[in-house]
C-alpha cells in the first residue's frame, strides 16, 4: 500500500469503524461508485455483532449475517480496508480533507500470509482471548476470530520476543516468511471528500459499581460475556459453563439496567434501548440449551418498542421456567462452597427475599466508544451531553462539522438493523455532496473468461454448516452430507463448522 494518495482523489470517502454500521456504509458507497477506505482499529472487521451468538428478535444466527459482508468487503474493487489502523489527524473541509493514519505493526506481512495458523500451534504462549470476553485463552499470536477479514493473524503486546527477545519459534516454523517481528507502525495519508463515523459502542464496565461483584464473583458475568458462552466460536464450544467450575449452570439470574437509567456515579441516565430485547433472546436462547433450566429476569419494565418485539416478550415470558420480577436488586453473598450468588430483591407481598443463583448475568447498557472525545478533538466535531455524537435537529446523520457524518451506535443507542438504516442513510447523504464523483474512480472489474458449459455433465456442491444450536441441534448434518452424495449431479458434498469464514468460502 501506497504511503500516500494522488490529490484528485476527493471523490473518494473514509469510513473510521468496520461494525456491521461502517461495513454497510463501504458497501452502499461502493456499489454506488465511490472508493472506500474503511478503517478500524482492530485486528479484523466486524466489531461488537461478531461476538454475538444470536439476533433478536428472529434469533438468527449472527454471523451468518455479517460473514458474507465481510467476504463481500473483501472482494469488492472499491473498497481498500485498513484493520489494525487508527485515525491521527484530519485536516481540511467538505470535499477536501486530508487523513493522516497509523497502521499498527500485526507483526505479519499480510500479502505473503496464507492464514494457515501453523505459526499459532507452535507459540508457547497462551494469553486471554480478548474476543472471547477473556473467558479463555489464545496464543499471543492468533487469528481474531475464525471469520476474520483480513485472516490473518497478528501477534499480541505479550509475545515473548516482543517483551525481551526471548522467542522465535513463529518465524523458524513458518514456510511463507511471513513472521516479521521488527516490523514498524506505518503512517498512511488519504485525500478524501467526505468521512462517516461508524465506531460503535462500548459497553458499560460494571466494575464501576462494586455493588454488582464483577470481576470479583466469578459467576457474575456480562451479558457480552454470555454471548461468548452461548456461541459455538465461544470457549466452551457453544456450551453454557459457568466461569468457576465450568459446571452447567441451571439456575440462571439475569439483571436489567445496569449502568443505564440511573444517576448513580459511573452510570448513564439514559435508556439503552437494547437491553430488554437482548436478554429475552437470551432466555429463549439458554431455554434452548437446557429446557429444564430455571430463567429469573429483574427489571424495572419492560420497554419492547421494535416491530414485533411485544411478541418477542411474550414468547420469552411464557417459556416454562421463567419468571419476570420487577425490582432493584442487590447482589449479595457468595457461598464459599458451591460458588453460587444470593441476589436480595423486594417483592409486592413478601416484602424482601434472597434467592441462590448458579450464574448472575449483568445486562449492560450501552456507552460512547472510548475513542469518542480524541476523536471529537480530532475532527472538530461535537458530542452530546452522554458522549455520543452530536447531530443536527433536522439531520441525524449530519455531525456538526460539514462532510463529516455519522452512522450506528456512535448516534446514540440502538439496535443492528437501526444501524444499518442509518449506514445508508449516511451514503446517501455522501452520495449527495460527492455526486459528481461517483464511478469516476471506480475500478474496473476483471472477470475470468467465460467458457461454454452447454454441453458439460452438470455438477452440483453441498456445503452443509453445523454451527450453532439453531442449526445442528436440529438437522443431523453429517446425515444431510451423506444423503446428498447420493443425489444425482452431486460432484462433492461435504461439512463444516463455519461455511461463512473466508478460508470455506475460497
Amino acid at each position: 500500500m501506497a504511503d500516500s494518495v494522488a490529490n484528485d482523489t476527493m471523490g473518494d470517502v473514509l469510513i473510521v469503524g468496520g461494525g456491521i454500521s461502517g461495513i454497510q456504509a463501504a458497501l452502499d458507497l461502493a456499489t454506488a461508485g465511490f472508493r472506500v477506505y474503511l478503517v478500524d482499529r482492530a485486528p479484523t472487521i466486524g466489531g461488537k455483532m461478531a461476538q454475538l451468538d444470536k439476533t433478536f428478535p428472529t434469533n438468527d444466527c449472527s454471523m451468518c449475517i455479517e460473514s458474507p459482508k465481510f467476504i463481500e468487503c473483501d472482494r469488492h474493487p472499491n473498497i481498500e480496508i485498513l484493520t489494525y489502523t487508527e485515525v491521527d489527524s484530519v485536516e481540511g473541509e467538505a470535499g477536501d480533507f486530508t487523513v493522516s493514519l497509523t497502521k499498527k505493526a500485526r507483526y505479519i506481512v499480510e500479502s505473503r500470509c496464507t492464514g494457515c495458523t501453523t505459526c499459532v500451534e507452535y507459540c508457547p504462549v497462551e494469553v486471554p482471548d480478548p474476543f472471547n470476553q477473556d473467558l479463555s485463552g489464545n496464543k499471543a499470536v492468533h487469528i481474531y476470530f475464525s471469520q476474520a477479514v483480513p485472516l490473518v493473524p497478528y501477534i499480541d503486546e505479550r509475545c515473548l520476543y516482543l517483551e525481551d527477545q526471548k522467542c522465535s519459534i513463529c518465524v523458524g516454523v513458518c514456510k511463507t516468511d511471513a513472521i516479521d517481528l521488527h516490523q514498524q507502525p506505518q503512517k498512511v495519508q488519504l485525500k478524501v471528500g467526505a468521512i462517516v463515523l461508524s465506531p460503535g459502542y462500548d459497553v458499560f464496565d460494571p466494575k464501576l459499581r462494586h455493588d454488582y461483584g464483577y470481576g470479583r464473583l466469578p459467576n457474575v458475568v456480562t451479558s457480552l460475556d454470555f454471548e461468548r458462552l452461548l456461541c459455538a466460536t465461544g470457549p466452551h464450544e457453544g456450551e453454557i459453563l459457568r466461569p468457576s467450575d465450568k459446571r452447567h449452570p441451571h439456575k440462571i439470574a439475569w439483571i436489567h439496567c445496569v449502568g443505564s437509567r440511573q444517576v448513580l456515579e459511573g452510570a448513564h441516565s439514559y435508556c439503552s434501548a437494547v437491553c430488554c430485547a437482548y436478554i429475552q433472546k437470551q432466555v429463549i436462547l439458554t431455554k434452548d440449551h437446557d429446557a429444564e433450566a430455571e430463567a429469573v429476569i429483574f427489571h424495572n419494565d419492560i420497554r419492547a418498542h421494535g416491530k414485533d418485539f411485544e411478541r418477542f416478550y411474550r414468547r420469552a415470558e411464557s417459556l416454562s421456567g421463567v419468571r419476570f420480577v420487577r425490582s432493584y436488586v442487590s447482589i449479595g453473598r457468595e457461598d464459599p462452597e458451591t460458588r453460587n450468588v444470593t441476589i436480595r430483591y423486594a417483592t409486592d407481598l413478601e416484602g424482601v427475599k434472597e434467592e441462590e443463583f448458579d450464574l448472575v448475568v449483568l445486562g449492560v447498557g450501552l456507552a460512547p466508544p472510548g475513542s469518542a472525545g480524541a476523536l471529537a478533538k480530532m475532527l472538530g466535531i461535537e458530542l452530546d451531553e452522554h458522549g455520543f455524537c452530536k447531530t443536527l435537529p433536522t439531520n441525524p446523520i449530519q455531525t456538526t462539522r460539514e462532510g463529516v457524518f455519522v452512522s450506528g451506535a456512535f448516534q446514540g443507542p440502538m439496535d443492528i438493523p437501526e444501524s444499518v438504516v442509518s449506514a445508508s442513510g449516511a451514503g446517501a447523504l455522501v452520495g449527495a455532496l460527492l455526486g459528481s464523483h461517483r464511478g469516476r474512480l471506480a475500478r474496473e472489474r476483471v472477470y475470468p473468461p467465460e467458457r461454454d458449459v452447454s454441453e458439460e455433465e452438470v455438477k452440483v456442491g453441498v456445503f452443509a454448516c453445523h454451527c450453532g444450536a439453531n442449526i445442528g441441534r436440529v438437522v443431523d448434518v453429517p446425515g444431510l452430507v451423506e444423503y446428498a452424495k447420493t443425489l444425482d449431479h452431486v460432484a462433492h458434498a461435504e461439512e463444516g463448522l463455519f461455511i461463512c469464514s473466508t478460508d470455506a468460502a475460497q
